[in-house]
């Protein structure tokens, strides 16, 4: 999963993520944007599903939704207006590809942490 961080006209941090996961990229932007306290709660969430303290997290914003368990992250934006618990089936194409997008955990943690240090330099 490829992702470059830059900073917008006026100021704030943007993440772009190649295809397949555009949808990511969006949440960086829109959701956690530059808010260090959400950033370190989140790492800190990734961190107690990689020990197994929990099996999964769920957490709703303005525009999307984060989903993670030990294996996984899927963001899924609310106007696909999907069950909170409901999983799309496996050979599901959505017509936008900016609404939805899932990756591997590890992965996750890494773009997460690029993230964090952005930002972070960036204050």
């Amino acid at each position: 999963m490829d992702y470059e961080f830059s900073i917008d006209e006026l100021g704030r941090p943007r993440a772009k993520f190649s295809m397949g996961a555009e949808a990511v990229g969006r949440w960086f932007t829109e959701e956690l944007s530059d808010d260090l306290q959400q950033i370190n709660q989140l790492v800190e969430l990734v961190e107690t599903l990689e020990r197994d303290e929990i099996s999964n997290y769920q957490q709703s914003g303005k525009e999307f939704q984060l989903r993670l368990n030990r294996n996984e992250i899927e963001v899924v934006a609310l106007v696909l207006g999907l069950d909170v618990d409901e999983e799309l089936p496996e050979d599901t194409n959505l017509y936008d590809v900016e609404s939805y997008a899932g990756c591997g955990l590890p992965d996750f943690k890494q773009a997460l942490l690029s993230w964090q240090s952005f930002v972070g330099s960036s204050h």
